[in-house]
């Protein structure tokens, strides 16, 4: 799911605005070649295919489509009360919450995904958007919020095992975004000079090592001298 901007905003709004757009596109694009009756049967069927998805944006959009086919079946047009859907019923559910969170939390069974793969697949969704790690670092803090306040939402549809692994993702997902926050650190000046002049000889060694060539050129030279000193014409003792 696509963000509206990298600007820090209440996640659970941005995710039900985001919703709205990305369900009544899916209706426009279904009513240009579908009945109503039909482009409803295939909202519910894509509704369903996200309520198994362990990321709490699917389940969002899984809730609009589904509150879109109902409103054309009703013949009124898709989601005309924009992010309501999320919100009209929030106060009257804190009972069936409270259930929902005690079955959620006795329940023996294992998550529908680990943890870790609920983290790499919204790290994946992330990827083509260019963001740089403090970016990054802010949508995963924006998802685990988001995780955390909707696993035990009973208005979503998803079920036991899909819910424990929102629960689990969590605190996952802020270590996660805790870590790309970490500033990385830079090498020091003094370690990159010392690294410099480990590398490069300085001006001193230079002169002694010239010095060194003109000593070794002159020794040679007077030793070829020498040998060419007796074969001298006109040099007698």
């Amino acid at each position: 799911m696509s963000h509206l901007s990298n600007a820090p905003q209440d996640p659970l709004a941005e995710a039900a605005v985001e919703a709205v757009l990305a369900a009544r596109w899916e209706c426009t694009e279904l009513l240009s070649r579908r009945p109503s009756r039909l482009a409803a049967e295939l909202l519910r069927g894509h509704a369903a295919e996200l309520a198994t998805s362990a990321l709490a944006g699917d389940q969002v959009l899984s809730l609009a489509l589904e509150t879109a086919a109902g409103d054309l079946e009703a013949g009124r047009p898709p989601l005309e009360a924009g992010a309501m859907f999320l919100f009209t019923d929030a106060g009257s559910a804190d009972g069936a919450r409270r259930r929902l969170r005690d079955l959620v939390l006795q329940q023996p069974g294992e998550p529908s995904s680990p943890p870790r793969d609920v983290v790499a697949e919204i790290e994946r969704r992330c990827a083509d958007e260019g963001l740089t790690p403090s970016q990054l670092s802010r949508r995963l803090a924006a998802s685990a919020h988001l995780q955390n306040t909707l696993w035990d939402d009973p208005r979503l549809p998803a079920q036991v095992p899909v819910r424990l692994a929102m629960l689990h993702s969590a605190p996952k997902l802020s270590e996660r975004a805790a870590e790309l926050a970490r500033p990385r650190p830079r090498p020091s000046r003094s370690s990159a000079s010392a690294s410099t002049i480990r590398q490069r000889p300085s001006r001193g060694s230079l002169s002694v090592h010239h010095a060194g060539w003109v000593l070794a050129a002159g020794l040679l030279g007077a030793g070829v001298l020498a040998l060419l000193i007796p074969v001298l014409p006109g040099i007698s003792n």
